[in-house]
């Protein structure tokens, strides 16, 4: 309990401070040292690799104080529009999405315009951690994200076809670390941590303190190729969905508290 916001930021910032030289010395040499070997290259670019891979790792460390609910931590309110905050996070996870055969499918309403009160960046955050999940799952698979405005809330749901995940641990997908169950282990290779496990429960907590909340099911809808979705009535599961309720928070308030949207509190996790 003793470690607060104060000493995530520190630590975040220390580490990722030396990781930046370290990762400036690799690309100086891969870039500009023009007579190095196959072997010296290659392992330059896994030490490249694994810096990228550390750098996401400790965005997670920075933002898993949304693990611990403090309504007195302030956030810099403004209007966004949900569909631009789904497109950016998508872009941000274009590489990760084509290193693993996924193709992304965004399906908004036409003319709905899913605005919400609240802390774009932070908003950014929840829904990419929500749909690298996605990605990490659907290996060679397509991901939907669609975006809607039901009795005027913002709504994001996230849909993959990656196979279904047991009750139990389905039912603890939203606790930290509790993601680890559903997500297939790496073939090239097994040991290597894309994330920490906190993401999808980081992004609960952020979706919760803006009055929000996410919840995670099993999806019954067969994806095709194309990205479409449709009810498969009498066919097992193919999937999850999750879906991101973006609440809201009334601007300018220092303690960003919940406004009085018609969404309650942050949903629980269990399918």
């Amino acid at each position: 309990m003793w470690m607060d916001d104060e000493f995530f930021a520190r630590v975040g910032h220390d580490l990722r401070g030396e990781l930046a030289t370290m990762l400036a010395g690799v690309h100086y040499l891969l870039r500009y040292q023009k007579d190095l070997g196959a072997a010296p290259r290659d392992m330059l670019e896994r030490v490249r690799g694994a810096g990228e891979r550390l750098k996401r790792l400790l965005d997670e460390f920075d933002n898993s104080i949304w693990l611990r609910a403090d309504p007195s931590r302030p956030m810099a309110i403004a209007s966004c529009d949900a569909g631009e905050l789904v497109r950016r996070a998508a872009e941000h996870l274009e590489e990760a999405a084509a290193a693993r055969g996924v193709r992304l499918s965004l399906d908004a309403e036409p003319d709905v315009g899913a605005t919400v009160e609240g802390d774009p960046e932070l908003l950014r955050v929840a829904i990419e951690y929500v749909l690298g999940f996605a990605i990490l799952r659907s290996r060679d698979r397509p991901v939907q994200i669609r975006v809607s405005s039901p009795g005027g809330g913002a709504v994001v749901t996230v849909i993959d076809g990656a196979g279904p995940v047991a009750p139990e641990p389905l039912a603890r997908l939203l606790d930290p670390f509790g993601e680890r169950a559903a997500i297939p282990a790496d073939p090239v290779a097994p040991r290597r941590r894309e994330r920490l496990g906190l993401g999808l429960a980081i992004a609960h907590g952020i979706l919760g303190a803006h009055g929000g909340g996410l919840t995670v099911e099993p999806s019954s809808e067969r994806m095709d190729g194309g990205g479409s979705t449709e009810p498969a009535a009498g066919v097992s599961v193919t999937g999850l969905r999750f879906t991101c309720s973006l609440g809201g928070v009334r601007r300018g308030s220092p303690t960003g508290s919940p406004e009085t949207t018609g969404h309650g509190g942050a949903a629980s996790g269990d399918g």
